[in-house]
């Protein structure tokens, strides 16, 4: 038996398809209630049917974005990636997904929920990296879900994003470069930001210097590590990517 239409009131249908059998070698259906007529209870019927053949038939999961998200993190991200991206990842989720899509099913989440969150973002006045960011971190907590067979696929990949308008770096000319060095040579920690104009460090990277790795003979200085602040406390972790390490 591969399905079966059970009418359960009007305009009501019950789908009950065979699915396989688990360890102990008992039946398994998948139940779903169609509201409305016989055809939309068939033309589910035939989908699943579809997919069962394709083999990409996922039985859907009892799970809330909210506790998918926290699953994803523990699980998936934290073990694998820097303290410093899994928290930026938890950051972005927590202030822009939970609150309006965290209370719903995982296996319900569709293309046009996600769209709908991204455009409140902008009508709030913010940016499209941000909005970017932010897909970006939701985007690989659904693929990761695909790939645990929790979802057959990923409803992100069907929304819109934003335009990023390129705006050109203002660098110093080399007359403001000198007044700048003039002005820090006053202060008690200028020398720390002539060391950031004269070499390109970022903040991270030139507070996380040691003097092993600064070579006064040479005049230079190698990043070995950089500054990660976290919610309450700070550490030293190596450079994200190779490139960094210089």
């Amino acid at each position: 038996m591969a399905g079966q239409l059970i009418k359960r009131g009007e305009r009501t249908w019950l789908v009950r398809i065979f699915i396989g059998r688990d360890a102990s070698r008992k039946q398994k259906f998948h139940h779903k209630t169609i509201h409305g007529t016989k055809r939309d209870a068939e033309r589910y019927l035939t989908a699943v049917r579809r997919e069962m053949d394709l083999g990409v038939f996922v039985e859907p999961a009892v799970m809330s974005v909210s506790e998918y998200v926290s699953r994803w993190l523990r699980d998936a991200v934290r073990p694998r990636v820097s303290a410093r991206t899994a928290d930026g990842y938890d950051a972005l989720l927590k202030r822009y997904i939970i609150s309006p899509l965290g209370h719903k099913r995982l296996d319900r989440i569709q293309p046009l929920d996600i769209q709908e969150v991204y455009g409140a973002m902008q009508a709030r006045g913010l940016s499209a990296t941000v909005v970017r960011h932010t897909h970006s971190a939701l985007h690989n907590a659904l693929k990761q879900a695909v790939k645990w067979g929790l979802l057959s696929r990923n409803p992100s990949d069907f929304v819109e994003l934003p335009k990023v308008a390129h705006k050109e770096r203002r660098v110093l000319s080399p007359g403001e470069a000198i007044r700048f060095l003039k002005a820090a040579d006053t202060k008690p920690n200028g020398l720390i930001f002539e060391l950031a104009l004269l070499t390109g460090m970022r903040p991270e990277e030139y507070l996380a210097l040691q003097w092993s790795d600064i070579d006064f003979k040479r005049g230079t200085a190698q990043i070995q590590r950089a500054l990660v602040r976290h919610k309450k406390s700070v550490s030293f972790e190596e450079p994200k990517t190779a490139r960094s390490r210089r």
